[in-house]
């Protein structure tokens, strides 16, 4: 698709945040990177975002809370919680509450993330052109309605 796919990063350390921009600069995706929850919601009130990767333990704000409120602003962005603590309680509040779609384990394999963001962009184009394709769809349905309106009411009066 032509849409900017862009990807926010949220994670406190730094050697993270680098590991995955050097993952992913070669991809064609536009990187943000934020080493907060709170530098994260800033960023998404400035810009579109596709994708929001985000860790769950980060001082000042959990990731949990910060992908809840991230949905607030952005909720067609895609969630995924990327996280050390592989915790069913943490993963049950992060689906519930911040939306997420994916709950990966660090250490990630490299690979198996590069799929997951294709992957998650794949049905991202799909999900776009299927609305594309319902609005021409419903269009073209509305125009054949009132054409076939206009014909029987020119029909109607013809002597």
């Amino acid at each position: 698709m032509d849409e900017k796919r862009t990807i926010l990063f949220v994670d406190d350390e730094d050697h993270i945040l680098y590991s995955l921009r050097r993952l992913f600069r070669r991809e064609g995706y536009e990187i943000l990177i934020a080493r907060s929850g709170i530098e994260g919601l800033e960023i998404l009130k400035e810009h579109e975002v596709s994708l929001i990767v985000s860790d769950q333990r980060m001082p000042g704000m959990l990731g949990t809370e910060f992908l809840a409120k991230s949905r607030e602003i952005r909720p067609e962005s895609t969630r995924i919680m990327l996280t050390g603590h592989a915790d069913l309680e943490v993963a049950t509040q992060a689906i519930n509450e911040g939306g997420i779609s994916r709950y990966i384990s660090k250490p990630w394999d490299d690979d198996n993330l590069k799929i997951t963001v294709r992957d998650i962009f794949e049905r991202i184009d799909l999900e776009t052109e299927n609305l594309k394709l319902t609005k021409e769809l419903q269009e073209k349905t509305k125009s054949s309605k009132h054409l076939i309106s206009s014909s029987k009411k020119w029909l109607a009066n013809e002597p």
